[in-house]
């Protein structure tokens, strides 16, 4: 039986791919060498399954798209900087999502009840949503003072508005030259937001 790596994430429009690369390029003449993420291959995480058999596939959509036709789009904003654990040993360096968070945090509730009955546990951690920017795997202390000592957290670059009417379920393929990301699957979202 065929194993594939999965996981369901937002798609990033063009125009923020693109202000992504921009930003990079710019952060690139500050910071010591840090592993850059592609601005093709970053995009909004919102549930990691690992490794599926790909007959379940099937499985999985029928789960998932009972929640594209209550959950309805909205838009986020792509903004501002933070790093994962802390600034003075960072790993990861992450661009913030602002806006419709509360919309967003629901449909990621609604998809670990979903997936839950599958055999996919519910995340313990809380979902904090990010695009990661970056991956630190030397010299994070140093990095770290980098980041400090210019303020580059501080700075709120904006990146654009994320309209999310869909998300996706994608394969992906780990190589010596990173990851590449296949779309299986895509879940529209036709849901009617509710009178206030």
């Amino acid at each position: 039986m065929k194993m594939i790596r999965t996981f369901l994430a937002v798609k990033l429009s063009s125009e923020i791919r693109e202000s992504i690369a921009s930003l990079q390029q710019q952060l690139k003449s500050t910071l010591p060498p840090i592993n850059w993420v592609r601005p093709e291959s970053i995009h909004l995480t919102l549930k990691f399954l690992g490794y599926v058999e790909s007959s379940r596939i099937a499985e999985l959509v029928a789960a998932l798209e009972p929640i594209g036709k209550k959950q309805p789009s909205f838009s986020i904003d792509v903004q501002g900087l933070g790093v994962f654990p802390q600034v003075k040993f960072p790993r990861i360096l992450w661009i913030g999502v602002t806006g419709e968070r509360q919309v967003l945090q629901d449909l990621v509730f609604e998809i670990e009840v979903a997936l839950e009955p599958l055999g996919f546990p519910v995340e313990k951690k809380s979902y904090h949503p990010h695009l990661t920017l970056a991956r630190i795997k030397l010299e994070n202390a140093a990095v770290g003072a980098v980041l400090t000592k210019n303020n580059v957290l501080e700075c709120e670059p904006q990146l654009g508005t994320l309209i999310v009417d869909r998300f996706i379920l994608f394969q992906s393929d780990l190589d010596s030259s990173g990851a590449t990301y296949t779309p299986l699957v895509t879940v529209k979202l036709t849901g009617i937001l509710p009178d206030q």
